[in-house]
């Protein structure tokens, strides 16, 4: 069975369930790693001239050759925004101030996507961009709500019930843009490829599964700040998921036993290992990695199916899509399971924080303590404590994160994506269970 359960404010704090099993230390080194990396992402934004405010540009080594600059700025510096205010940085620090003026100097808001994007005209839109940065303007007028309970004398983290998010009438109108715009860039067969700035679509790839699980969390973040999604958009993504996950695989060996907490998903025999990769059913020759079944990729179909599940749940979702939506999540647990590590990207070929963030995704969205049986946040933790170093260019700020297997500015994106998996940024959405 899954059920739906309203968002709650968790989603802010680490479980106190989770630090359970580790030792007494572990809150205390996420809290410092967390600090450390805050500081760090702080330090590396522009500071001065034409692009102050935003988080730079780097080259891209993995896309376009090895050789080519990317010069989408929006993006990071959305995301940037996203992981600094979910880590409880003052909405009205300079740094947040700053990015957001970047953003809105800087971002066409017409929603419109065109080949041409150069420096010093308005970044045409792609829907990363939009679902960032709808994910980034949600995060600061939560924290603009947690500033005024605390100035009022509340605790955010006690409320049963959060207050609703009001938009200013500009934000208002640019939030239903965004959110119209990602609806009419959903494809036929209903998943979301990134778009022409950023990704053109090579040898025939409308859409993948990265991109339609981030437009999905910016698309939720839009249902939270009061705008109205047609259920046929989720029926429609659930269904380009379904269809996409690999249609047979290995029963599950190990089974979980439930712990008795509630935060265990029970895994039983019949579950089969079926997992997604990035491009599934493209045309894509000249990636043939694209097509090779990863965790990253895995946890992002879950991460949609979780999504859609609750978001249908609203509505009357016919039985048989219910119960395939539940039988691909419990299968994608199962290959997390199968093929479970945190010190990589099981299958994949880079962005190995990206899985990690990939994780928690899964993990929070599902309020899950374990995935099989991993406790996936002591795990993960544990690892991205011991693997956060020294800013090469200044050794004094021990908070950069850098796998070297993402597209750049890698440093900014991996510094993020490990920020948001140690605070737990993602708004839990549904409890799965049996």
């Amino acid at each position: 069975m899954i059920r739906a359960c309203a968002p709650v404010l968790a989603f802010f704090v680490a479980s106190g369930v989770l630090f359970a099993q580790a030792d007494a230390s572990f809150p205390k080194r996420v809290a410092q790693a967390i600090d450390k990396g805050v500081e760090w992402l702080k330090a590396r934004q522009v500071k001065q001239g034409a692009d102050k405010g935003c988080w730079g540009t780097g080259e891209n080594p993995i896309y376009g050759g090895g050789g080519t600059t990317s010069i989408k700025k929006i993006s990071p510096c959305a995301l940037s925004l996203f992981a600094l205010l979910s880590c409880d940085v003052d909405p009205e620090d300079p740094v947040i101030v700053d990015g957001f003026k970047y953003l809105d100097q800087n971002l066409d808001k017409a929603w419109k996507e065109d080949n041409v994007n150069i420096d010093g005209a308005k970044q045409q839109a792609d829907t990363y961009t939009a679902a960032t940065w709808l994910l980034a303007v949600e995060a600061l007028h939560n924290a603009k709500i947690d500033k005024a309970l605390k100035k009022a004398g509340k605790d955010p983290k006690t409320l049963k019930q959060r207050p609703a998010i009001k938009l200013e009438k500009e934000y208002k109108a640019l939030v239903g843009q965004a959110t119209k715009w990602l609806i009419h860039k959903q494809t036929k067969k209903g998943g979301w490829r990134y778009g022409e700035p950023l990704f053109p679509n090579p040898a025939g790839v409308q859409q993948d599964i990265s991109a339609t699980q981030i437009v999905l969390l910016g698309l939720s973040s839009s249902v939270r700040m009061g705008e109205k999604v047609d259920p046929d958009v989720w029926t429609k993504a659930a269904l380009y998921n379904l269809d996409m996950q690999e249609k047979d695989g290995p029963p599950l060996k190990v089974i979980a036993n439930d712990t008795g907490d509630g935060g265990t998903v029970l895994m039983k025999e019949g579950d089969k290992s079926r997992g997604w990769s990035y491009t599934p059913g493209e045309k894509n020759p000249d990636k043939e990695h694209d097509l090779k079944v990863s965790g990253s990729m895995t946890a992002s179909g879950i991460c949609s199916l979780i999504i859609c599940t609750a978001e249908l749940a609203k509505t009357a979702p016919k039985k048989d899509l219910v119960e395939k939506m539940r039988r691909g999540i419990f299968d994608g647990l199962a290959w997390l399971q199968t093929n479970w590590s945190v010190s990589n990207n099981p299958g994949g070929n880079r962005s190995h924080y990206y899985y990690l963030y990939g994780l928690e995704r899964v993990g929070v969205l599902g309020s899950m303590q374990k995935i099989g049986e991993h406790n996936w946040y002591l795990e993960g933790a544990e690892f991205l404590i011991n693997a956060q170093k020294d800013d090469p260019n200044d050794k004094a700020i021990h908070g950069q994160w850098y796998s070297h297997t993402e597209i750049e500015p890698g440093d900014i994106f991996d510094t993020c994506f490990a920020l948001l998996f140690l605070k737990k940024a993602t708004i839990p959405v549904t409890l799965i269970s049996r």
